[in-house]
C-alpha cells in the first residue's frame, strides 16, 4: 500500500513497500501538449521559465488543473495563452502512460490545425514567451544536434508524428 509523504499541486511522493522493499514515486499532475502544424512545420516556443531561471524551446503545453474543463479545452486555452494562436482541427494523437514506475505521469499529446494568428496574450503562469517559431523535421533534428532543443518525450513523439506522415 502507497503512503504519501507530499502532495503538492503538480507533484505527489510517496512510498510503498513491496517484498521487504521500499519503492518511492513520484506522481506528476496529468498534462497536456501541443503540436501545432503549419505548412508541415510545428510551432515551438522560446519561453523564459521563472522557476528554471532559463529559456528553452519546448512544445506549448500545460497542467490538467483546471476544474470543470476538458483536457481539450485546456489545450485550446494554452495554445492560446502561450502562442497567442488557436486552431480550427483539434486530434488526439498520442497519449504517454507510465503507471507503476519511479515517476508517474500521463500526458495527451494533440495535434492542432488550421492555425490562425491571434492578437498577443498574456501568459497567466508569469513564463515570458520570448518566441514563437515554427521548425521542419530537420530544423528540430539540427537543434538537437546543437543542443538548443532538449532530447525528451515530446520530441520523440513530434518525430513520430513526421514519420506518420510518409505510412
Amino acid at each position: 500500500m502507497r503512503k504519501t509523504i507530499y502532495q503538492g499541486k503538480y507533484i505527489t511522493m510517496s512510498t510503498e513497500t513491496i517484498a521487504n522493499h521500499i519503492y518511492e514515486r513520484v506522481t506528476l499532475r496529468p498534462g497536456i501538449k501541443i503540436i501545432p502544424i503549419k505548412n508541415n512545420k510545428i510551432l515551438f516556443i522560446k519561453e523564459y521559465r521563472q522557476h528554471e531561471k532559463s529559456s528553452r524551446l519546448k512544445l506549448v503545453s500545460g497542467w490538467v488543473d483546471k476544474k470543470n474543463k476538458s483536457v481539450l479545452k485546456i489545450a485550446k486555452d494554452e495554445l492560446r495563452e502561450e502562442a497567442s494562436y488557436q486552431a480550427k482541427k483539434w486530434s488526439l494523437f498520442h497519449t504517454r502512460q507510465t503507471p507503476n514506475q519511479t515517476i508517474e505521469s500521463h500526458t495527451d499529446y494533440f495535434l492542432a490545425k488550421g492555425l490562425t494568428k491571434l492578437p498577443q496574450q498574456k501568459n497567466p503562469d508569469n513564463d515570458i514567451v520570448e518566441e514563437v517559431i515554427f521548425l521542419t523535421k530537420n530544423a528540430i533534428i539540427k537543434k538537437l544536434r546543437q543542443k538548443k532543443i532538449t532530447w525528451d518525450d515530446d520530441i520523440a513523439v513530434v518525430l513520430m508524428y513526421f514519420e506518420s506522415l510518409s505510412l
